[in-house]
Protein backbone atom coordinates (compact mmCIF):
# COMPACT_ATOMS: atom_id res chain seq x y z
CA UNK A 1 0.00 0.00 0.00
CA UNK A 2 1.56 3.81 -1.12
CA UNK A 3 2.83 5.27 2.15
CA UNK A 4 0.52 7.88 3.71
CA UNK A 5 -2.95 6.35 2.45
CA UNK A 6 -4.74 4.34 4.79
CA UNK A 7 -7.17 0.92 3.84
CA UNK A 8 -10.64 2.24 3.44
CA UNK A 9 -12.61 -0.24 5.59
CA UNK A 10 -16.51 -0.45 4.84
CA UNK A 11 -18.75 -0.53 7.81
CA UNK A 12 -20.97 -3.87 7.85
CA UNK A 13 -24.34 -3.73 7.48
CA UNK A 14 -25.85 -4.45 11.09
CA UNK A 15 -27.60 -7.19 11.31
CA UNK A 16 -31.63 -6.42 11.32
CA UNK A 17 -33.02 -7.11 14.32
CA UNK A 18 -34.99 -10.30 14.27
CA UNK A 19 -39.11 -9.57 15.34
CA UNK A 20 -40.17 -11.64 18.24
CA UNK A 21 -42.02 -14.74 17.50
CA UNK A 22 -45.22 -14.65 17.91
CA UNK A 23 -47.50 -15.91 21.02
CA UNK A 24 -47.86 -19.20 20.88
CA UNK A 25 -51.67 -20.09 22.13
CA UNK A 26 -51.53 -23.52 23.71
CA UNK A 27 -54.77 -25.47 23.08
CA UNK A 28 -56.22 -28.94 24.32
CA UNK A 29 -58.83 -30.68 22.28
CA UNK A 30 -61.09 -33.63 22.62
CA UNK A 31 -62.76 -34.85 19.89
CA UNK A 32 -63.69 -38.25 20.15
CA UNK A 33 -64.82 -38.16 16.31
CA UNK A 34 -62.48 -39.34 13.80
CA UNK A 35 -63.72 -36.90 10.76
CA UNK A 36 -64.41 -34.34 13.05
CA UNK A 37 -60.79 -34.45 14.63
CA UNK A 38 -59.19 -34.48 11.36
CA UNK A 39 -61.09 -31.68 10.16
CA UNK A 40 -60.43 -29.45 12.97
CA UNK A 41 -56.65 -29.78 12.76
CA UNK A 42 -56.68 -29.00 9.27
CA UNK A 43 -58.36 -25.96 10.01
CA UNK A 44 -55.43 -25.28 12.48
CA UNK A 45 -52.95 -26.24 10.19
CA UNK A 46 -51.29 -23.16 8.44
CA UNK A 47 -51.79 -20.92 12.46
CA UNK A 48 -48.14 -20.48 13.28
CA UNK A 49 -49.46 -18.35 16.58
CA UNK A 50 -51.59 -21.66 17.98
CA UNK A 51 -50.11 -24.64 19.01
CA UNK A 52 -52.04 -28.08 19.89
CA UNK A 53 -50.73 -29.43 23.10
CA UNK A 54 -52.73 -32.38 23.70
CA UNK A 55 -55.42 -33.78 21.64
CA UNK A 56 -57.53 -36.59 23.69
CA UNK A 57 -60.56 -38.88 21.94
CA UNK A 58 -60.70 -41.29 24.68
CA UNK A 59 -62.10 -40.57 28.13
CA UNK A 60 -63.01 -37.74 29.82
CA UNK A 61 -60.46 -37.95 32.86
CA UNK A 62 -57.37 -38.25 30.34
CA UNK A 63 -58.74 -35.13 29.05
CA UNK A 64 -59.33 -33.60 32.22
CA UNK A 65 -55.21 -34.84 33.12
CA UNK A 66 -54.24 -33.27 29.94
CA UNK A 67 -55.43 -30.14 31.02
CA UNK A 68 -53.40 -29.68 34.17
CA UNK A 69 -50.73 -31.37 32.18
CA UNK A 70 -50.92 -28.67 29.42
CA UNK A 71 -51.80 -25.45 31.25
CA UNK A 72 -53.36 -24.38 28.19
CA UNK A 73 -54.49 -21.08 27.22
CA UNK A 74 -57.97 -22.60 25.86
CA UNK A 75 -59.53 -25.80 25.83
CA UNK A 76 -61.30 -26.90 22.78
CA UNK A 77 -64.00 -29.20 23.44
CA UNK A 78 -66.22 -31.36 21.00
CA UNK A 79 -68.55 -33.81 22.51
CA UNK A 80 -72.36 -35.29 22.12
CA UNK A 81 -73.55 -35.76 25.97
CA UNK A 82 -76.13 -34.29 26.93
CA UNK A 83 -76.73 -30.68 28.28
CA UNK A 84 -76.69 -31.69 32.04
CA UNK A 85 -72.88 -33.35 31.44
CA UNK A 86 -71.87 -30.31 29.35
CA UNK A 87 -72.62 -28.15 31.99
CA UNK A 88 -71.01 -30.61 34.50
CA UNK A 89 -67.91 -30.56 32.24
CA UNK A 90 -67.94 -26.95 31.59
CA UNK A 91 -67.54 -26.32 35.79
CA UNK A 92 -64.75 -29.32 36.38
CA UNK A 93 -62.82 -27.41 33.28
CA UNK A 94 -63.17 -24.33 35.41
CA UNK A 95 -62.09 -26.17 38.26
CA UNK A 96 -58.98 -27.58 37.23
CA UNK A 97 -58.08 -24.54 35.18
CA UNK A 98 -58.38 -22.50 38.53
CA UNK A 99 -56.02 -24.40 40.28
CA UNK A 100 -53.89 -24.50 37.26
CA UNK A 101 -53.72 -21.40 35.38
CA UNK A 102 -56.70 -19.89 33.56
CA UNK A 103 -57.63 -21.63 30.59
CA UNK A 104 -60.66 -20.28 28.62
CA UNK A 105 -63.11 -23.08 27.20
CA UNK A 106 -64.29 -22.85 23.54
CA UNK A 107 -66.88 -25.68 23.19
CA UNK A 108 -67.72 -26.71 19.71
CA UNK A 109 -70.83 -28.44 18.05
CA UNK A 110 -74.15 -28.25 16.53
CA UNK A 111 -75.57 -24.85 17.73
CA UNK A 112 -78.27 -25.16 20.73
CA UNK A 113 -81.13 -23.05 21.64
CA UNK A 114 -80.20 -19.74 23.23
CA UNK A 115 -81.68 -20.94 26.74
CA UNK A 116 -78.92 -23.54 26.23
CA UNK A 117 -76.33 -21.12 25.52
CA UNK A 118 -76.90 -19.09 28.33
CA UNK A 119 -76.66 -21.95 30.96
CA UNK A 120 -73.19 -23.21 29.62
CA UNK A 121 -71.78 -19.29 29.52
CA UNK A 122 -73.38 -19.35 33.31
CA UNK A 123 -71.34 -23.34 33.66
CA UNK A 124 -67.79 -21.55 32.30
CA UNK A 125 -67.96 -21.48 28.39
CA UNK A 126 -66.45 -18.85 26.86
CA UNK A 127 -67.72 -19.55 23.16
CA UNK A 128 -69.25 -22.07 21.22
CA UNK A 129 -68.52 -22.90 17.49
CA UNK A 130 -70.81 -23.53 15.40
CA UNK A 131 -69.90 -26.89 13.52
CA UNK A 132 -71.63 -25.17 10.01
CA UNK A 133 -69.56 -22.28 10.55
CA UNK A 134 -66.89 -21.68 7.96
CA UNK A 135 -63.85 -23.64 9.19
CA UNK A 136 -61.39 -20.62 8.50
CA UNK A 137 -63.01 -19.05 11.06
CA UNK A 138 -62.19 -21.77 13.99
CA UNK A 139 -58.74 -19.96 14.82
CA UNK A 140 -60.15 -16.43 15.01
CA UNK A 141 -62.83 -17.79 17.41
CA UNK A 142 -60.04 -19.45 19.49
CA UNK A 143 -58.02 -16.08 19.50
CA UNK A 144 -60.96 -14.30 20.68
CA UNK A 145 -61.68 -16.73 23.07
CA UNK A 146 -57.94 -16.31 24.38
CA UNK A 147 -58.04 -12.75 24.72
CA UNK A 148 -61.30 -13.21 27.07
CA UNK A 149 -63.97 -12.63 24.95
CA UNK A 150 -67.10 -14.34 23.80
CA UNK A 151 -67.42 -16.46 20.38
CA UNK A 152 -70.63 -16.98 19.43
CA UNK A 153 -71.95 -17.69 15.79
CA UNK A 154 -71.75 -14.27 14.35
CA UNK A 155 -75.13 -15.06 13.03
CA UNK A 156 -77.08 -15.32 15.73
CA UNK A 157 -74.54 -13.03 18.26
CA UNK A 158 -77.41 -10.48 18.70
CA UNK A 159 -80.18 -12.31 19.56
CA UNK A 160 -78.16 -14.51 21.88
CA UNK A 161 -76.30 -11.54 23.75
CA UNK A 162 -79.79 -10.36 24.24
CA UNK A 163 -81.09 -13.41 25.64
CA UNK A 164 -78.22 -13.94 28.26
CA UNK A 165 -78.47 -10.42 29.33
CA UNK A 166 -82.14 -10.25 30.64
CA UNK A 167 -81.56 -13.97 31.44
CA UNK A 168 -78.01 -12.98 33.59
CA UNK A 169 -78.88 -9.47 33.74
CA UNK A 170 -82.46 -9.25 35.05
CA UNK A 171 -82.01 -9.33 38.96
CA UNK A 172 -79.11 -6.63 39.25
CA UNK A 173 -81.27 -4.26 37.96
CA UNK A 174 -81.85 -2.48 40.99
CA UNK A 175 -78.08 -2.33 41.94
CA UNK A 176 -76.75 0.99 41.23
CA UNK A 177 -72.99 2.52 39.91
CA UNK A 178 -73.41 4.75 42.84
CA UNK A 179 -71.63 2.58 44.99
CA UNK A 180 -68.87 2.30 43.15
CA UNK A 181 -65.43 4.13 43.23
CA UNK A 182 -64.06 6.25 40.31
CA UNK A 183 -61.65 3.63 39.69
CA UNK A 184 -64.10 0.95 40.41
CA UNK A 185 -66.40 2.34 37.71
CA UNK A 186 -63.34 2.15 35.13
CA UNK A 187 -62.49 -1.11 36.33
CA UNK A 188 -66.09 -1.90 35.57
CA UNK A 189 -66.15 -0.31 32.14
CA UNK A 190 -63.06 -2.06 31.02
CA UNK A 191 -64.69 -5.51 31.83
CA UNK A 192 -67.64 -4.71 30.06
CA UNK A 193 -64.83 -4.51 26.81
CA UNK A 194 -63.46 -7.56 27.44
CA UNK A 195 -59.95 -6.92 29.06
CA UNK A 196 -57.89 -9.01 30.96
CA UNK A 197 -56.92 -7.90 34.46
CA UNK A 198 -53.55 -7.39 33.16
CA UNK A 199 -54.68 -4.85 30.31
CA UNK A 200 -56.76 -3.21 33.12
CA UNK A 201 -53.82 -2.85 35.07
CA UNK A 202 -51.84 -1.56 32.32
CA UNK A 203 -54.76 0.96 30.80
CA UNK A 204 -55.44 2.30 34.51
CA UNK A 205 -51.77 2.30 35.74
CA UNK A 206 -52.06 0.27 38.59
CA UNK A 207 -50.51 -3.30 40.05
CA UNK A 208 -52.71 -6.47 38.72
CA UNK A 209 -53.06 -6.94 42.90
CA UNK A 210 -55.32 -3.69 42.72
CA UNK A 211 -57.44 -4.65 39.97
CA UNK A 212 -58.34 -7.85 41.50
CA UNK A 213 -58.86 -5.84 45.02
CA UNK A 214 -61.51 -3.31 42.98
CA UNK A 215 -63.19 -6.53 41.01
CA UNK A 216 -63.58 -8.05 44.48
CA UNK A 217 -64.92 -4.90 46.15
CA UNK A 218 -67.04 -4.31 42.41
CA UNK A 219 -68.38 -8.35 43.62
CA UNK A 220 -69.25 -7.02 46.96
CA UNK A 221 -71.20 -3.86 45.89
CA UNK A 222 -73.18 -5.28 43.58
CA UNK A 223 -73.81 -8.99 44.73
CA UNK A 224 -72.18 -10.81 41.85
CA UNK A 225 -70.26 -13.96 41.72
CA UNK A 226 -68.82 -14.17 37.96
CA UNK A 227 -66.73 -11.53 35.64
CA UNK A 228 -69.52 -12.51 33.24
CA UNK A 229 -72.29 -10.93 34.86
CA UNK A 230 -70.21 -7.87 35.70
CA UNK A 231 -69.44 -7.93 31.99
CA UNK A 232 -73.16 -8.12 31.38
CA UNK A 233 -74.10 -5.42 33.90
CA UNK A 234 -71.45 -2.93 32.41
CA UNK A 235 -73.04 -4.27 28.76
CA UNK A 236 -76.79 -3.21 29.99
CA UNK A 237 -75.93 0.07 31.76
CA UNK A 238 -74.23 1.17 28.42
CA UNK A 239 -71.19 2.24 29.92
CA UNK A 240 -69.00 2.25 26.95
Amino acid sequence: MPKGKSKKRTAKPSAKASAPPPKNIRVVLYCPSEIILSGILKAMDDSLDIEISAVEKNTLESFIDAIKRSHPHVVLFFGSEPLLNIREICKAIQDVSAASGKSRLLLMGNIPSHEEIVSLINSGARGYFDLNDNAGQLTEAIRVVDRGEIWLPRDKMSSIMDRIISVVGRDMKEKTLDQLTPTEFQVLRLIGQGKSNDEIAEMLFISKNTVRSHIKSIYAKLDTHSRLQLALYAINSALF
